[in-house]
């Protein structure tokens, strides 16, 4: 009988733990319903994505539905945090002293200012808080364009630098005798160079574009008219007149080196007009891609030839060696102008791309005329090696102030 009711409360106990471990679940259903994007508090998702990169965040946007919509219902805050983050402090910080700096090209606060948020979207039914429009558009727009500047004028910066080691009368003996201080003056030269052409970069990013927002003919925004232009140069930031000096010699160095550039594949006498049609078609965008092409030739050339012969039967598909990067280049360009002239033709027009005197250089002149500044000083000389450097100027500059 003891048996018995033994077994009875044993069957007891297992029924009664049996039904508080199914209870436990129950109690937490609506807790446990809730994914972690749920929970997380608004103002800590905000912080976490100020901190990613915006390809982490479009990623991020792909893990379910409801992070989508977090995302896109609080897109402005996280616009603003990312840009708030990336808005670097330059003073010292002893605190800091120990964490890791961030990359110069990580910083936004200039391109920023240059380039504001578009304003706000007015609509019937909605109402706004007259709040700029921040989103991750604009960010990735900002971003780019940010990134265009540093990478070209670093590209910009080392093809001078070197055409000065290898063409300057003075730098040419010194540079070839020299064994053990070719790497840190080379290097030297182009952050020192590169210093002075990237804001003058941004400065010319802002004249193009704001030049083919404001065109008479949207399907032809490269037609530039010169009263368009000039009213551009006498808005800010050209209204100073620091700022059009430094972005124009800018202007004269890019264009310069990128005519040498093009040869021997483009003539002299056309250089002009396709690079006038690069301007006018992408801002700096395509320039830069010009550059990286030209870089990845001399890239290649240093690889040792029986590299490229072992490669070659593993890549059966490879270009042939005599065909480069910059000829590829050249040859896209080709249906570039050909796209140029079909649009031309149908508007009735019928014309080549625009003379490179027309998209930048013939206003500059009138307004620096204007202002009384023909002639003027040329840019402060960037010092290369042992008495020989590099002087960013213009025709209208004064020989006599010259820091050669």
């Amino acid at each position: 009988m003891a048996s018995v009711r033994e077994r009875v409360h044993k069957f007891v106990r297992r029924a009664r733990k049996s039904i508080s471990i199914h209870r436990k679940p129950a109690r937490s259903t609506v807790h446990q319903k809730q994914s972690i994007w749920e929970r997380l508090p608004t103002t800590v998702l905000v912080k976490i994505l100020a901190q990613c990169e915006l390809s982490d965040i479009a990623s991020l946007m792909l893990v379910c539905r409801l992070l989508h919509q977090r995302i896109r219902d609080h897109e402005p805050a996280i616009a603003q945090a990312y840009l708030h983050h990336r808005r670097l402090d330059n003073s010292f910080n002893e605190d800091a002293e120990n964490e890791i700096s961030a990359s110069p090209g990580d910083d936004l606060s200039f391109i920023a200012d240059l380039f504001p948020p578009p304003p706000p979207q007015y609509s019937n039914n909605s109402c706004t808080d007259d709040q700029p429009d921040y989103s991750l558009g604009y960010m990735a727009d900002l971003t780019r364009c940010w990134r265009t500047c540093i990478r070209l004028s670093y590209y910009l910066a080392a093809h001078v630098v070197q055409h000065h080691l290898q063409n300057d009368p003075v730098a040419r003996p010194l540079w070839s005798s020299s064994k053990t201080e070719k790497e840190l003056v080379y290097s030297k030269g182009i952050g020192l160079l590169q210093s002075r052409l990237i804001y003058p970069m941004a400065y010319l990013i802002l004249f193009l574009e704001t030049t083919a927002a404001a065109s008479d003919s949207p399907s032809h925004p490269h037609e530039h008219s010169l009263p368009t232009q000039t009213s551009i140069l006498q808005q800010p930031p050209f209204s100073s007149t620091h700022v059009l000096l430094s972005t124009h010699h800018c202007m004269h160095l890019l264009c310069s080196t990128v005519r040498r550039m093009m040869a021997p594949e483009v003539p002299a006498i056309s250089t002009e007009h396709w690079l006038g049609l690069l301007l006018t078609t992408s801002t700096l965008e395509r320039i830069l891609d010009f550059f990286r092409a030209t870089a990845a030739d001399e890239l290649a050339q240093d690889v040792p030839a029986n590299h490229h012969h072992s490669r070659s039967h593993s890549h059966s598909h490879a270009l042939p060696r005599s065909w480069t990067n910059r000829m590829e280049f050249m040859w896209r360009m080709r249906s570039d102008w050909g796209a140029y002239l079909a649009s031309s033709g149908e508007a009735g027009r019928g014309s080549s791309p625009p003379a490179l005197d027309a998209v930048w250089f013939e206003a500059a002149r009138r307004e620096l005329r204007r202002r009384g500044a023909v002639p003027h000083r040329c840019e402060e000389a960037v010092h290369i090696l042992h008495g020989s450097a590099v002087v960013m100027r213009c025709g209208l500059c004064d020989d006599d102030d010259s820091d050669d």
